[in-house]
């Protein structure tokens, strides 16, 4: 729009220059033929004699060449030593200017008695710029020019500036800027287009939205349902034998009452942390004693299955203080555990590892389970994604945000003889930040 301003702007001033070019033009035609005339009756009436001496005063004072043409004679006097184009001599003497072959004016008059009285002038050519009219006339045609500007940029520009600054908002939860709806031309259906396809789009992403978080709510209380009901079913089954078992088998239903029990609260607070996140409380915490603790909570369940845990904790090892969130660190190396114990139910071997790597430890799971496939590994982390039936893909997503909330991370792999590879590490002094899981 700018661009558009300035050419019309430039070519509106180029024209009205041109147009007070030709105006001088005609003004200094209409008085060179005023003068001529009036020259050529002053003669008439004087009857003064025509010599070279009246041509060369008279050309002198109107300050042009003037000659003396007598017909009957075909005698031309003019001043001494000039001689008249004959081109002059061809022309009309009606009071008229006609323009010379060397582009001079020639103003030719006949008298009564049959002379004609020549004046030729060169163009005396006075330029536009140089007259205070001109450049008022361009003064007041700039501030029009300026004024058109002004209106054009709040009718037009302002109006599509609006309109493009609102594209990137349509169909998102930000609110759109006051657009010219109003409006009667094409700005304005533009706008209302905009506007409605800005709340259609939004409606349909609030729509999609319930609908997604209605199939989570069903994934997840699928997932959650199928998870619990196996803990449960034990806990009933050996709760019922407890009052008919002898004392040997009655302790042992007490241990997997108990270690049933803590499964289901070990999932309800993975779900809380996955749920309501929040930085984790940092304390010493030794990591020897806290996977020891671990192993010794999934080993009944290990058994059951028939799988072997292989750990290379030595009973004199000695501690490994890091700061950490004591809850969620547990709650990591179960599932690591629990998740390892799960992928073999025919049984098998579980060996675990605690590495020291100076600013960092790194807790080591391996299983000889089916390992993970290529669409397993690829979406690490996602939550709600599983490939056990029934399961509810939260397990490694919380372990992988409780990792980094702790200034590590969490990597797997499958290993080229069979079985999946975890890495937990965890920083030992992390810094915590207040949206880390």
């Amino acid at each position: 729009m700018t661009s558009s301003v300035a050419v019309f702007v430039l070519l509106g001033s180029l024209s009205l220059v041109l147009a007070f070019e030709r105006q001088l033009d005609r003004e200094e035609r209409r008085a060179f033929e005023g003068l001529a005339r009036v020259n050529a009756g002053f003669l008439e009436r004087t009857r003064l004699p025509q010599s070279a001496k009246l041509a060369a005063q008279l050309g002198e004072i109107i300050g042009a060449r003037v000659f003396f043409w007598q017909l009957k004679t075909g005698q031309v006097v003019g001043k001494t030593n000039d001689a008249v184009d004959p081109a002059a001599l061809r022309m009309r003497c009606d009071g008229h200017v006609n323009v010379m072959p060397d582009g001079a004016w020639m103003v030719g008059v006949a008298a009564r008695d049959g002379t004609r009285v020549i004046f030729l002038r060169p163009v005396q050519r006075v330029l536009a710029l140089d007259r205070a009219d001109t450049w008022l006339a361009l003064g007041l045609f700039w501030v029009l020019s300026l004024g058109l500007g002004w209106w054009l940029a709040r009718r037009v520009t302002r109006p599509l500036r609006s309109l493009a600054e609102s594209l990137p908002l349509v169909g998102t939860e930000r609110e759109l800027p006051v657009l010219p709806v109003m409006r009667r031309d094409e700005i304005g259906q533009l706008a209302q287009t905009l506007t409605r396809t800005h709340e259609s789009l939004r409606k349909e992403r609030e729509r999609r939205r319930r609908a997604e978080r209605h199939a989570m709510l069903g994934r997840m209380a699928t997932s959650l349902a199928h998870e619990v009901r196996n803990p449960v079913a034990a806990i009933r089954l050996h709760a019922q034998l407890l009052d008919s078992a002898p004392p040997q088998e009655a302790a042992i239903s007490r241990q997997l009452i108990a270690s049933e029990a803590q499964r289901i609260e070990a999932l309800v607070g993975q779900w809380l942390s996955y749920a309501k996140p929040a930085p984790p409380v940092l304390a010493e915490v030794n990591l020897v004693e806290a996977l020891r603790q671990a192993l010794n909570i999934i080993e009944p369940q290990a058994r059951h299955a028939g799988v072997l845990l292989d750990s290379t904790l030595a009973q004199d090892m000695p501690p490994l203080v890091i700061l950490a969130d004591r809850h969620r660190l547990q709650q990591v190396l179960g599932n690591l555990l629990l998740n390892a114990v799960q992928a073999m139910p025919r049984g098998g071997r579980v060996n675990v590892c605690l590495e020291d790597c100076a600013a960092q430890v790194r807790v080591v799971v391996e299983d000889e389970g089916a390992g993970f496939s290529a669409a397993a590994l690829a979406r690490l982390g996602e939550p709600f994604y599983s490939e056990k039936e029934g399961g509810m893909g939260l397990g490694l997503a919380v372990a992988k945000d409780i990792c980094e909330a702790h200034g590590g991370g969490l990597a797997v792999e499958t290993r080229d003889g069979g079985g999946a590879r975890v890495q937990a590490v965890f920083a030992k002094a992390p810094q915590v930040f207040p949206n880390n899981h």
